[in-house]
């Protein structure tokens, strides 16, 4: 184990949009941060490589496969023979690739955004768990969607994604759930917004209706980076007692449930 005044980290889905964002936005805010960014296709992002040569020794490529409980754990078991902790792990990987109304949504679909989006972070979570114990400051955060709001549906009745919302829903509930069960810890989901990424773009593009798209014009967009701020602004300013349990935007705002 080696400097024990660095801060550790761990981005799950970091290859692209926003995690890919969230790297540059950590380490250059914070000399002492120790990012390890992790993903599915780790040649497809030349980005991520080009963010680990301009900050040398503070970035470290890993793969990362949301829902792969082995390789959770191998990856776990790398950081603790090197840090024997983790300060802050971010549930970060998703997927949004159906989109459409519930009596026409492929049960198989609703299967993957399930394995993805809220079993990924539960296993990811499984396998940092002790790591996170072993923090002074232990935060596990899991970037999640007002899509899930069971409060908010009322108001998006033209975003048919029903999957990606179910499993977002799901994940709300499973993140709370973290909270209450483990006292040391903080924990919340939080929505990063309306963000340009590629999977935006894809949700948009498959919007056969216009009422997605219609509605999106009259939204507040980020850009990747910009949503990374936002994040961190708030993931860094969190405590326990303030904001674990809630549902986050990323202003600093809370979403209902």
């Amino acid at each position: 184990m080696t400097d024990t005044s660095a801060k550790i980290y761990l981005v799950a889905g970091a290859t692209r949009g926003i995690g890919l964002a969230l790297v540059n936005e950590i380490a250059s805010r914070d000399p002492t941060a120790f990012v390890y960014a992790g993903g599915r296709n780790l040649a497809g992002s030349p980005q991520l490589e080009e963010f680990a040569a301009k900050y040398p020794g503070r970035v470290e490529i890993v793969k990362y496969v949301a829902g792969d409980a082995e390789g959770n754990q191998k990856l776990a078991e790398q950081i603790k023979e090197k840090w024997g902790r983790v300060d802050t792990v971010i549930a970060n990987a998703g997927v949004n690739n159906y989109n459409a109304k519930v009596h026409e949504f492929p049960t198989k679909n609703f299967t993957e955004h399930f394995e993805v989006n809220t079993l990924g972070p539960i296993i990811l979570f499984q396998a940092f768990r002790s790591l996170l114990q072993a923090s002074k400051s232990p935060r596990f955060i899991a970037i999640s969607s007002s899509a899930g709001s069971l409060e908010l549906l009322q108001h998006m009745t033209h975003f048919y994604a029903a999957g990606y919302s179910l499993s977002k829903a799901a994940l709300n509930w499973v993140v709370r759930k973290i909270h209450y069960e483990n006292e040391w810890l903080v924990t919340f989901p939080i929505c990063p917004g309306p963000v340009h990424t590629d999977m935006s773009k894809s949700v948009l593009e498959s919007d056969k209706s216009g009422a997605m798209s219609e509605r999106a014009k009259s939204l507040k967009w980020h850009t990747a980076d910009e949503a990374a701020t936002l994040l961190m602004n708030v993931i860094e300013a969190s405590t326990r007692e303030g904001d674990g349990g809630q549902f986050h935007s990323e202003t600093g705002g809370r979403h209902p449930w």
